[in-house]
């Protein structure tokens, strides 16, 4: 009868060990959104100032390299902020999709951002290239939008990350969504 019963017991806790695995348990991070990643927020917050028409504020966040500065110097973004920046200073993009691409790990992005926007409420797509330099990172807009090229690394296309702002909705997420740049 004793040896019946251990071998019941063996069973079932074999039963319980063996079903143990089966539910796996997700201990993966939310994903994050573009307000905790700091060069995907420097780039917001670029975009945020030109929507805006604060040429002088989107300047000093700007790269100073060989394709140069929007302005020759802070004097004159100063005499370039949008006429109508009063209206425009305390609004954000609030709803918006993009496509980070690293081009070099920790160093240089290239975020591709869809928008509305805040002037006329159409969708706007926006892209900028962040370097870091020191602590922090510069902008390098692209006015005219990104190449292939830009986007490539030691011959091959850099695979890019998608996000959204927080609360869209699906057929937002459709709109907002900016085409590839490789396409």
């Amino acid at each position: 009868m004793k040896k019946i019963l251990a071998f019941i017991l063996i069973i079932s806790i074999v039963g319980v060990l063996a079903s143990c695995g089966k539910e796996e348990a997700t201990t993966e991070p939310k994903p994050k959104t573009c307000e905790q990643i700091e060069p995907c927020k420097t780039a917001l917050q670029y975009a945020t100032y030109y929507e805006q028409g604060a040429a002088d504020k989107a300047f000093k966040m700007e790269l100073d390299d060989d394709d140069g500065r929007s302005y020759e110097d802070i004097t004159d973004a100063k005499e370039n902020i949008a006429g109508d920046y009063k209206q425009y200073q305390h609004k954000r993009i609030k709803k918006y999709g993009l496509l980070e691409y690293e081009l070099s790990p920790q160093k240089e992005y290239l975020y591709k951002f869809r928008f509305k926007d805040m002037r006329n409420n159409e969708n706007k797509n926006f892209t900028v290239r962040l370097e870091k330099q020191g602590k922090r990172y510069l902008v390098d807009q692209y006015y005219g939008g990104a190449s292939k090229n830009d986007v490539t690394v030691g011959g091959e296309v850099v695979n890019h990350k998608t996000y959204y702002s927080a609360e869209l909705t699906q057929q937002e997420k459709t709109e907002l969504t900016p085409l590839p740049i490789e396409e």
